[in-house]
């Protein structure tokens, strides 16, 4: 994967879009983004930074916005032991998680998908630091990724009944979520489809 990647994807459940930047410094990967939607009806507006370590477990998040009409300011931070905070406090909801899932946009399935190196055919159940929007807090969400094909994941919540083929990009960007995001290319066509 080259340094620096670029994705910007367009909602298409409701208006939204989030500009991404993957960047490698050091031993370190960075997602760097900024997401705007709705929230509660509301419009909403999050700058996020995710900073995992050279095999991608989550390490930092700071998010720094608002939605429906409050502000958002949050630091999760995750150390040596598996143990999270957030603004501080420790959540051991989810100790011993290694990735962070934010549900206001796809950057975060790359997490997972690059840290666990799945072959096709392959699957891996894992629990993720879910932030969940209704209340800004971290909760423990069972998660399914199975490689079907080199480009094809099928993603599974079994706690909220939800499952999903995503079609992701060679460093692991997703390009189509049906239903909820696809990719825009440069010359801002979609770029992922919109099956489903």
């Amino acid at each position: 994967m080259k340094a620096t990647r670029y994705i910007i994807w367009r909602r298409l459940d409701e208006p939204g879009a989030d500009l991404c930047r993957i960047v490698r410094s050091g031993d370190a990967w960075h997602l760097t983004a900024s997401a705007t939607g709705f929230h509660a009806g509301a419009p909403m507006q999050i700058d996020y930074h995710v900073a995992c370590d050279s095999d991608w477990v989550t390490r930092t998040v700071r998010l720094l916005g608002w939605a429906d009409g409050s502000r958002v300011d949050l630091i999760i931070q995750r150390n040596d032991e598996g143990g999270w905070t957030c603004n501080a406090k420790p959540v051991p909801a989810v100790m011993g998680v290694s990735d962070i899932d934010l549900g206001f946009t796809p950057a975060t399935n790359t997490i997972a998908v690059r840290r666990n190196c799945l072959a096709p055919g392959t699957s891996v159940e894992t629990t993720a630091a879910w932030l969940d929007e209704a209340d800004w807090n971290l909760k423990p969400l069972r998660q399914i990724y199975r490689r079907v094909t080199n480009d094809r994941f099928e993603y599974a919540s079994p706690a909220n009944g939800f499952t999903a083929t995503l079609l992701l990009d060679d460093a692991g960007l997703v390009r189509d979520y049906p239903g909820l995001w696809t990719a825009i290319d440069r010359q801002g066509e979609l770029a992922g489809g919109t099956s489903g």
